[in-house]
């Protein structure tokens, strides 16, 4: 499972985000955020319960997810908005979505 250090830059990578701009929409100074994501997992494990939380809520993501303890990420709304996403596409998208969903999940194989 991966560590939230991972989880944190992952979810940061995801969402489009310079560390700049992470820093700036969790109100942390830059440093805090390459703290945050470094490779020492015990900053990552200090990280302020506020944050964390700031984090799960404006992304929509579960706190166990963040913590490395569970695989699902998002929480139960997102799964929603997802489903409505994916019912939205036509059934080309849908089979090539799918596709892309099967590739990652055998590139992920692979690593492990």
């Amino acid at each position: 499972m991966a560590t939230t250090n991972e989880r944190i830059k992952e979810l940061r990578i995801l969402s489009g985000y310079s560390v700049d701009e992470f820093a700036k929409l969790l109100g942390v100074h830059r440093s805090s955020v390459y703290r945050y994501e470094g490779e020492n997992e015990k900053e990552a494990r200090d990280l302020p319960i506020s944050i964390a939380v700031l984090i799960s809520n404006k992304f929509n993501v579960s706190l166990d997810w963040l913590a490395g303890i569970s695989g699902t990420m998002y929480l139960e709304q997102s799964t929603n908005k997802m489903t409505e996403i994916y019912e939205s596409l036509n059934e080309e998208n849908k089979k090539e979505l799918f596709n892309y969903a099967k590739y990652l999940l055998t590139k992920q194989e692979q690593l492990v």
